[in-house]
C-alpha cells in the first residue's frame, strides 16, 4: 500500500478546526468555513436558495454573480452550504453558513448547482418533497433481505434538518446507539451539522445479538448488521436527498461495535462510507492480529475513548485502524481546545489527541479520563470534533 503524509500538524481546536490533510484541499487558517483564501466558489457563493449555476447567479434575489464570485442579495455564503469556496468572494456578510465555526476545512462550498458541497453526487431521492417532519426523529420499518426471519423486521429513524431543501445533496450521518437505546438516543451529530446533515438512527435488536440484548451484533458471520445497514443506505438514497460521496457512520458503545464493522466492510475506496468515527466501543472483529471480517481498504478515523472504560477495553478498535490505514510511524500530538459551546467536562476530566503518521488517510485517536463509559459528547470529540474531520476530507 502505498503511504502518504497526513499533515505533522495536524490540529484539533473545536472553535476553529484546523485539519491540514496533506494533498492539497485544506484551508490554511481553516477559519469559519474559509477555504484556502477564504473564499467562497469560482462561480459564486448560492444565496438563500444555494443555487449557483455555471453563470454564476445566486439568491432568491437572482443577483447575477459578476467576475468577483459575488452573492445575491442575501449576501451569505450559501445559508445552508457550511464552507466557502476557492477563489470567490463570501457575500456581503462573508458568513460561511450555519455551522460555518466547524466547516470549511477543505475549502469546498457552495459550487454545486443545487447549493450542496462541491462535487456533491445526489442520490435518486432528490427532488422528492419530504412527506415527514423536519428537526426530528420519524421511525420506519423495513424487512431486511438476505437474514433469517426472526432477524429480518428492523427499524431505523430520520432527521431532516431544518430547511430541508429537496434539490440539494446532503452529507448523511448513520449513528448507532448503545444497548437499550433506540435510534433517535445515539450520538447527536445534529448539534455541530446544523442544517447541514441528514442524521440516520440505526437501531439494535435484540433478535440480532447473539445474547438476546438490545445490541448490535458485529461478531457473527454471515453477519445480520451488514445487510440492515446497507438495504437501509438504500432506502434513505432513494426517498431522501443525499450526497451518495458524503456517508458517514459513527456510534456510541454497541453502535460503536456496528461502526467498525461498516467502516471494514464498507468504508474505505469504493465503499459506502467515506469516513468513521468511534466512542468508547470495540472492534469486535479484530483478533489482535487482523480481523475477522474483510476490510475494502483504509477509511479516514476519528475516535474517543476513556481510559480506563469500564464497559469496551481502552483503547478499543485502535490497533486495527492503525494497521487498516497503513500507518508506519508513531503518533504526533495534536492541540485540543474544547469548543465554547459545550459544558466543560467536571474537574479531573482530561483530554488529549493523536494523529498517526504515515497512514494512507488521516488517523486520530483522542484519549479522556475520568469519564469512564461516555458517548464523548461532553467533551464536543464525537459532535463537533468528528463533523469538522469530515468535513475537512478532500
Amino acid at each position: 500500500m502505498r503511504e502518504r503524509s497526513w499533515g505533522l500538524g495536524l490540529a484539533v481546536a473545536f472553535g476553529t478546526v484546523l485539519f491540514a490533510a496533506c494533498g492539497g484541499g485544506s484551508g490554511v487558517t481553516g477559519t469559519a468555513g474559509a477555504g484556502a483564501a477564504g473564499s467562497a466558489g469560482a462561480a459564486g457563493s448560492a444565496g438563500a436558495t444555494g443555487s449557483a449555476g455555471a453563470t454564476g447567479s445566486a439568491g432568491a434575489s437572482s443577483s447575477s454573480a459578476g467576475a468577483t464570485g459575488s452573492a445575491g442579495a442575501t449576501g451569505s455564503a450559501g445559508a445552508i452550504s457550511g464552507s466557502a469556496g476557492a477563489t470567490g468572494s463570501a457575500g456581503a456578510t462573508g458568513s460561511a453558513g450555519a455551522a460555518g465555526a466547524v466547516a470549511g476545512a477543505t475549502g469546498s462550498a457552495g459550487a454545486s448547482s443545487d447549493g450542496g458541497l462541491a462535487n456533491a453526487v445526489p442520490s435518486d431521492g432528490c427532488g422528492q418533497a419530504p412527506t415527514q417532519a423536519l428537526s426530528t426523529y420519524v421511525k420506519y420499518m423495513e424487512m431486511v433481505t438476505g437474514v433469517s426471519t426472526k432477524a429480518s423486521p428492523r427499524n431505523y429513524y430520520v432527521w431532516l434538518p431544518a430547511g430541508y431543501d429537496p434539490h440539494r445533496a446532503y452529507p448523511t450521518v448513520f449513528v448507532g446507539p448503545g444497548c437499550g437505546s433506540n435510534g433517535t438516543q445515539g450520538i447527536q451529530i445534529q448539534v455541530a451539522s446544523t442544517t447541514n446533515a441528514i442524521v440516520i438512527g440505526l437501531d439494535p435488536s435484540t433478535n440480532v445479538d447473539p445474547e438476546g440484548r438490545q445490541c448490535f451484533d458485529s461478531q457473527s458471520d454471515p453477519n445480520p448488521e451488514i445487510p440492515y445497514v446497507e438495504q437501509t443506505v438504500a432506502k434513505v438514497e432513494a426517498q431522501f436527498c443525499v450526497d451518495k460521496s458524503r456517508l458517514f457512520i459513527e456510534g456510541f458503545s454497541s453502535g460503536s461495535w456496528l461502526s467498525y464493522l461498516m467502516g471494514c466492510v464498507d468504508g474505505g475506496p469504493g465503499g459506502l462510507f467515506k469516513a468513521e468515527g468511534n466512542a468508547s466501543g470495540e472492534d469486535q472483529g479484530w483478533t489482535g492480529t487482523k480481523d475477522s471480517f474483510t476490510c475494502k481498504g483504509p477509511t479516514p478515523w476519528m475516535a474517543g475513548h476513556n481510559n480506563p472504560d469500564p464497559n469496551n477495553a481502552y483503547p478499543g478498535g485502535r490497533d486495527h485502524m492503525i494497521k487498516m490505514n497503513g500507518c508506519t510511524m508513531p503518533p504526533v500530538t495534536m492541540p485540543f481546545t474544547q469548543p465554547a459551546m459545550v459544558k466543560p467536562p467536571n474537574a479531573g476530566v482530561t483530554i488529549s489527541c493523536v494523529q498517526y503518521q504515515g497512514c494512507a488517510v488521516p488517523t486520530i485517536f483522542c484519549t479522556t479520563t475520568g469519564l469512564g463509559h461516555d458517548p464523548q459528547e461532553s467533551t464536543g470529540i464525537s459532535t463537533y470534533g468528528m463533523w469538522a474531520f469530515w468535513m475537512s476530507l478532500p
